[in-house]
């Protein structure tokens, strides 16, 4: 009797948070994001690398991320004569109420060029689309020792979890940046 209790406990409980996740609204394809962050790029490729403890103890401690030892994808645009033109990295973090996935472009220094928002959850849809009708304009030329806080009342007038999220994607682009500083401008990683 316990045992079946426990069962029918677990099974209701996975069933209710299965019930909270909500699909992603693809708002815009991967490739077309790489496609137009690397227009004027002749030849593309992608380079995954992941941190090491050394690096990620770094940023903890310049930066107090936390980051992960999972593969980061770098997407490299280059010339004909093979110079680094352009570089751009998908970063997700969920949240309580589901993903925002950010494809951000930056500059061979490491200045972000564009920030696009290229997945959201269903459930978060709807506080992110102004958002992203007014675009992430205010993040190109920022750099690895700029200031990625969004303005107060970033949001347009939006209510207050747009203004939440509008945090997370600075927080996102923030991250791209120091990964592109690690990775690429320290470690080398072309």
């Amino acid at each position: 009797m316990i045992a079946r209790t426990l069962v029918m406990v677990l099974t209701l409980a996975a069933g209710a948070a299965w019930a909270h996740l909500t699909p992603p609204v693809v708002v815009v394809p991967e490739r077309d994001a790489v496609m137009s962050q690397h227009a004027g790029a002749k030849k593309l490729s992608q380079r995954d690398v992941s941190l090491t403890a050394e690096e990620r103890k770094a940023i903890q401690s310049a930066y107090g991320w936390r980051a992960t030892d999972e593969l980061h994808g770098f997407y490299m645009g280059r010339d004909d004569a093979g110079k680094l033109l352009s570089a751009s990295v998908f970063m997700t973090e969920a949240t309580m109420h589901g993903i925002i996935r950010v494809a951000v472009a930056l500059t061979p220094d490491g200045r972000v060029q564009e920030a696009q928002v290229t997945e959201v959850s269903e459930e978060i849809y709807a506080h992110m689309k102004p958002l992203m009708d007014r675009g992430f304009k205010r993040y190109a030329g920022l750099g690895i020792g700029s200031s990625f806080e969004p303005p107060a009342a970033s949001a347009g007038g939006a209510d207050a979890m747009a203004q939440h999220y509008d945090g997370i994607v600075s927080r996102i682009v923030q991250r791209a940046v120091i990964l592109y500083n690690v990775l690429v401008t320290k470690r080398g990683v072309t």
